[in-house]
């Protein structure tokens, strides 16, 4: 049995060296990520997807919830077993380090395989042939006007709560599966909703994909029209797309192409948002003007949104924020946070005949 235990350690600490060498690959060997996300990861994301969506609820945030309690329990476990081995407290010691660094060789490993490659592949503009340049103040003012427009037309008619917000309907994971699915040619399971939504609020994350399930998990208590484009957002990780300015644009298209009000507006309203930030950096005049173009039950939407956030701004979440702009350029998005808003680009390009 010591000698099997000593084996399967041994294979196991292999797969951190393993992960290392496909990253490095992923990075300098020009098209491995595509081929293994082609050929590798669009098919054992699907089964595993497909089986982990079978469940109502989030496995994702099951883990999340008890994972680090496993991990405590097994500290003081191992704590316990060390003292009371009386003459072979450093071999027990060790011992209990050594399954540690095992079960976090197996994590790095399945990180790597189910996510960290991805963010090597080619990017949506090379995919999709869809030629991004520099844009003038001017043509970002043009855009900002058409979107502000078409999210104020999506908006008319959509159901509202007492104060007049925008509401969405029933069965909007499933829609955003089916948009999504048809877009990318693909077939995976909808989105999961997270019981604990407001306590990601507070870490001011709207979703998440989770590498270890293959769930895109939503963050329901945001305000309604943001849930259809963010669940979009989600699902375009899952498919392997993880760059954030990728995946927004994915989430923009899946949106405005559904055939689906509450969609459109939702995408289109998002990418309004980013593109109206930009404007705003770039020219204040243009920006107030721009604003002319939105209606009132969209400014009160936003407004909402705002006052939304602003229930959050608080030290837990500008350390989330700080920590995920660290991991984001650690997966080689040199901008960090800030590449949610490269998406303006494709936008401009994608609606520039239509403008």
């Amino acid at each position: 049995m010591k000698k099997y235990l000593k084996s399967v350690r041994f294979w196991t600490l292999l797969l951190i060296p393993l992960s290392v060498f496909l990253t490095l690959s992923a990075k300098y060997i020009n098209g491995f990520a595509d081929l293994y996300s082609r050929h590798i990861y669009q098919y054992s994301s699907l089964i595993f997807n497909r089986i982990t969506g079978i469940f109502p609820f989030s496995l994702a945030e099951f883990i999340v919830i008890v994972f680090p309690l496993a991990v405590i329990l097994y500290i003081i476990s191992l704590a316990v077993k060390t003292i009371s081995a009386k003459g072979k407290r450093i071999k027990s010691a060790l011992n209990g380090l050594l399954n540690i660094f095992c079960i976090s060789a197996v994590i790095l490993f399945l990180f790597t395989a189910n996510c960290g490659i991805n963010y090597y592949t080619s990017n949506v503009s090379q995919t999709m042939n869809i030629k991004t340049n520099p844009v003038s103040t001017e043509e970002l003012y043009k855009v900002c006007v058409y979107l502000a427009e078409k999210a104020s037309s999506a908006r008319k008619n959509l159901r509202e709560d007492e104060n007049g917000i925008a509401l969405i309907s029933e069965n909007i994971n499933q829609r955003a599966g089916k948009y999504v699915n048809k877009l990318l040619d693909s077939n995976y399971s909808q989105p999961k909703n997270v019981f604990f939504s407001k306590a990601m609020s507070y870490l001011n994350i709207t979703g998440v994909y989770f590498p270890f399930t293959f769930e895109a998990n939503v963050n329901t208590d945001i305000p309604d029209f943001s849930i259809p484009s963010t669940m979009c957002h989600e699902l375009a990780h899952v498919n392997g797309i993880m760059r954030e300015d990728d995946a927004n644009f994915i989430a923009f298209l899946s949106c405005i192409n559904s055939g689906d009000k509450e969609f459109e507006y939702s995408g289109y309203t998002m990418a309004m948002i980013y593109a109206s930030n930009a404007l705003f950096s770039s020219d204040k005049e243009k920006y107030q003007s721009f604003t002319q173009h939105m209606s009132d039950s969209l400014i009160k939407d936003l407004n909402a949104q705002s006052a939304y956030w602003k229930n959050f701004e608080t030290p837990v979440a500008e350390t989330a924020s700080s920590i995920n702009d660290s991991y984001l350029k650690s997966n080689s998005q040199s901008d960090g946070i800030k590449s949610y808003g490269n998406m303006v680009d494709l936008t401009i390009a994608y609606l520039k005949d239509k403008i």
